[in-house]
């Protein structure tokens, strides 16, 4: 078996393709509600989304995981099962969220959350009922199925966000664009495959072994979700929402990057390296060459991002988002970091051993909670903008280590990699900078000062 064929190849280009689409047009929508909406909306909503997100993570043992690891994953005893789980969790999170809408809306300080938060609690009755057909899918390596659904979710949030926007330019469109659109995801989901195919069902013997899978996923997700999100909770109280706001845009550029590669490391390396036949001495040569020319593109790319990332905020968004293009080149030369540890826990996942995806955040999450509070105390923001750019270094260091002992490690690869990427961000920020097209230095920290004064 070889991880590289004509197949493969075409479905990288599904998977790629369908998410440049997905993120053109959640892009085009931010751009559109940046423009109706105020900052400060967009900070409440980093926390609302934080908060949804971390809930979800933190209660998360693995369901697709599951389906897609298992031998039985696609038999409908075992994802009927899986699913049945799925949905108690769901309504065992609604209940969460009533609960600590009043302490979260006091720590935070803002009345506006003691009234959003129980509203936002719907998402987890309609995510909890979702079907688990995406897995199935992903399980079959019905890449065009899955890329397809995903540019349709993307413009139907698209649409009902601008629209409610409009009519009413207020927090509570966000809020009830975000329910609409998870609605339509879970009611499409059905009809994925055979929606017949769905009913309630308990398996004691699927139940243990989803258990015992994802015990280590459940510790991953806890430790996954503080790293990713440390950040965003400890701004969200020491920032003006407003600063907050234009932080959480910085963000969701730089995300798009490390959010690509997982789609790629989830839809495909994960599947593949679970699914290969031969002995393991032979995955290393056999995903040396293909993972090489993928990074090899990605250091191409990003480098050319990084360069060119302040001159997008200028270009898209108004002058009250200005601070954005100070920190998105920050956050996006970190991304690099990202790329390499979302390929080495794909690589980890798929040979079984999830528990050093726990680790590894386990040290960016270490790092991240020492240095922020240190750097901003001391430093400023521009400073935990570094500290958080470079957070990644230390969950790629844990898994570098895990795959050397492993068997799968390509650290000279990665050092040549991470030569070339510096190398070509240098060369094209001059290049850029001569031809007048990007800002020089001092202009560039400029930039910075809102959040810097």
């Amino acid at each position: 078996m070889t991880l590289i064929s004509r197949q493969m190849i075409s479905q990288i280009g599904w998977v790629t393709g369908s998410y440049g689409a997905a993120q053109a047009l959640r892009l085009f929508t931010n751009v559109v509600l940046a423009r109706i909406l105020a900052p400060q909306l967009f900070g409440i909503m980093v926390i609302v989304n934080t908060f949804r997100t971390g809930v979800e993570l933190l209660s998360d043992i693995g369901i697709g995981q599951n389906i897609v690891s298992n031998r039985k994953g696609a038999e409908p005893d075992f994802f009927n099962t899986a699913w049945t789980i799925q949905i108690i969790r769901g309504l065992l999170l609604f209940a969460l969220a009533l609960l600590v809408a009043n302490p979260l809306a006091q720590f935070y300080d803002s009345n506006e959350l003691s009234e959003i938060v129980p509203i936002i609690a719907a998402v987890f009755l309609l995510t909890g009922f979702q079907s688990p057909s995406r897995y199935i899918l992903q399980k079959r390596q019905a890449v065009k199925t899955i890329a397809i659904f995903d540019m349709s979710m993307a413009a139907a949030s698209a649409i009902v966000h601008i629209a409610l926007a409009l009519y009413s330019p207020t927090i509570w469109a966000l809020v009830a664009g975000l329910i609409i659109a998870t609605g339509i995801s879970t009611t499409t989901s059905f009809f994925l495959i055979d929606f017949r195919m769905h009913r309630i069902t308990i398996n004691r013997d699927h139940i243990r072994a989803i258990i015992s899978f994802g015990k280590w996923v459940f510790a991953s997700s806890i430790v996954f979700f503080l790293a990713m999100n440390f950040d965003r909770l400890y701004f969200a109280k020491e920032v003006p929402f407003a600063i907050l706001g234009i932080y959480g845009i910085a963000r969701t550029f730089s995300d798009m990057i490390g959010a690509l590669v997982q789609r790629v490391g989830n839809m495909l390396i994960f599947p593949k390296v679970a699914a290969f036949a031969k002995d393991r001495s032979e995955l290393r040569p056999a995903i040396a060459g293909l993972r090489l020319k993928a990074l090899t593109a990605a250091a191409c790319g990003l480098s050319l991002v990084v360069a060119l990332s302040d001159l997008i905020i200028l270009l898209l968004y108004d002058d009250r988002y200005i601070a954005a293009a100070f920190m998105l080149p920050i956050l996006m030369a970190g991304a690099w970091f990202s790329i390499l540890s979302t390929m080495g826990e794909a690589f980890m996942l798929g040979i079984g051993k999830s528990v050093h995806s726990a680790q590894a955040n386990f040290g960016k999450l270490l790092w991240l909670v020492t240095g922020v509070p240190l750097a901003l105390i001391y430093s400023g923001f521009a400073a935990a903008l570094c500290v958080i750019a470079v957070a990644d270094l230390f969950r790629y260091l844990s898994l570098a280590v895990s795959q050397w002992k492993e068997g799968l490690s390509f650290l000279k690869q990665d050092i040549a990699l991470l030569g070339l990427f510096v190398l070509l961000v240098i060369v094209w920020r001059l290049i850029f900078t001569q031809l007048g097209i990007v800002a020089d230095f001092d202009a560039w920290m400029a930039y910075g000062s809102i959040v810097n004064a």
